[in-house]
């Protein structure tokens, strides 16, 4: 049973979460501000967050007919009778439970700002997909996790740090937005054809398959173009820009991409986990390069 309920929580999606959390300490950590506890303190809060989010959104997928046997392929836990309903909605509120209890005691050590940004990443994660309006289904899925999953999740994992307030961890966390928001894209695109008979409306689903692609190359195209600016205006290292070493394995994924919208369907099986791939890579390089940045210069000086 143990295992079931650790696959229902989607340990393989926490990597959305540890990025740009890293990523907010790494900024930090290169301003010379690091306390491990409240980074293990932040990363609890924030892998609870997600699991919440994942718990929730197979429950309410499921409660809206979305989700089906074949449909389901990396949740399947409701629609094959494994788990009921009521108790993944239970698990998703003690999940989202923990993450605020996280919450209140980083907001104690570090201030109600940090708290006042996780109401709002509560809220963001269990009105995906549940509550009255579920914005999923209303085709916001994408606008809404780029900012929960990009800068609502680095700048406070900044803060909790430092006390200081800087727009810097929030522009640096839009390639990672942009990223996050292509593997939610490549669900969608892989959900096409079962969203259409959900009744439910999605980006991927209004633009076509065709659209839907394009619409993934400029997410990833948008990564790489706010890096290069972000280090050109001295707003990041030049270390920064290790990234760029993905470029090769970006063009083949969007490569992959463009050959299922002309008919390579089995393609799409795959699009979700290369997102990820590069989503995780991307932002390992990136806090790789944060990290090396001081010493590097004091090096080249």
């Amino acid at each position: 049973m143990f295992k079931i309920w650790f696959i229902a929580m989607r340990p393989w999606s926490f990597t959305a979460a540890f990025i740009p959390i890293a990523l907010g300490t790494a900024l930090a950590w290169s301003e010379g501000n690091f306390d491990m506890g409240l980074f293990l303190l932040t990363l609890f809060g924030g892998i609870c967050m997600q699991a919440g989010t994942n718990l929730i959104n197979t429950y309410g997928d499921y409660m809206a007919g979305v989700d089906t046997v074949e449909s389901a392929r990396t949740c399947p836990q409701l629609v094959t009778g494994m788990l009921t309903p009521d108790g993944m909605k239970r698990a998703g509120f003690i999940a989202f439970s923990l993450a605020g209890l996280a919450g209140l005691l980083l907001a104690y050590l570090r201030g109600p700002e940090v708290l006042a940004v996780g109401v709002l990443g509560l809220i963001g994660g269990y009105c995906y997909t549940a509550g009255a309006s579920p914005y999923k289904y209303q085709g916001l899925g994408p606008l809404f996790v780029f900012f929960l999953m990009g800068p609502l999740m680095t700048w406070p994992a900044y803060f909790i740090q430092t006390g200081k307030f800087n727009m810097i961890p929030v522009v640096a966390a839009m390639p990672v937005g942009f990223l996050v928001t292509g593997i939610l894209h490549a669900n969608d695109i892989r959900d096409i054809i079962e969203d259409r008979k959900a009744g439910i409306k999605t980006v991927a689903l209004s633009l076509g398959f065709a659209k839907s692609v394009i619409f993934y190359d400029f997410l990833y195209a948008a990564a790489y173009v706010c890096l290069i600016v972000l280090v050109w205006q001295d707003m990041l290292p030049w270390t920064a820009i290790l990234p760029l070493l993905l470029v090769p394995m970006v063009v083949a994924v969007l490569r992959r991409a463009h050959a299922a919208s002309k008919g390579a369907y089995e393609q799409l099986g795959r699009l979700e986990a290369d997102s990820a791939g590069l989503h995780f890579q991307f932002g390992l390089l990136l806090i790789t390069g944060l990290l090396v940045a001081p010493y590097v210069n004091r090096w080249w000086l």
